[in-house]
């Protein structure tokens, strides 16, 4: 197999070692993505990784993969990356209707710590 079906490199050495490194890793990235965007969501390549909780570098080059195969399409609007940058929203090629993310779950507040037997430790070995 070759790119897009697999991790690539445009200059072999190091980044051809690294693409065959992350053969197996890129395949559940991949399939991870496909599932994601199969939910009729619209994200850019950092949202994805942000909902997966993956690096934008493990993620990107999977939706410039999933593109190039025909599974995800770019659509013609853009969002702002956190870089400042703006990227193309994507969406699954079989997903007309666009479904908003749901809402994130509320962070739980942290318990309150115990408080300390002794204030001043010192005054115990002093």
């Amino acid at each position: 197999m070759a790119y897009p079906t697999t991790p690539g490199s445009k200059t072999g050495g190091a980044s051809e070692d690294a693409a065959k490194r992350i053969i197996g890793r890129a395949a559940m990235l991949r399939s991870t993505i496909t599932d994601l965007m199969l939910k009729g969501y619209r994200l850019t390549a950092d949202e994805i990784a942000a909902q997966m909780k993956e690096s934008p570098f493990a993620i990107r080059p999977r939706c410039t993969e999933l593109v190039k195969t025909g599974i995800l399409i770019k659509t013609q609007d853009r969002r702002k990356n956190v870089s400042g940058a703006t990227a193309h929203i994507l969406r699954h090629r079989d997903m007309a209707t666009e479904v908003a993310l749901p809402a994130p779950e509320p962070k739980r507040t942290a318990r309150p710590k115990a408080p300390a037997v002794h204030a001043d430790q010192n005054a115990l070995f002093g």
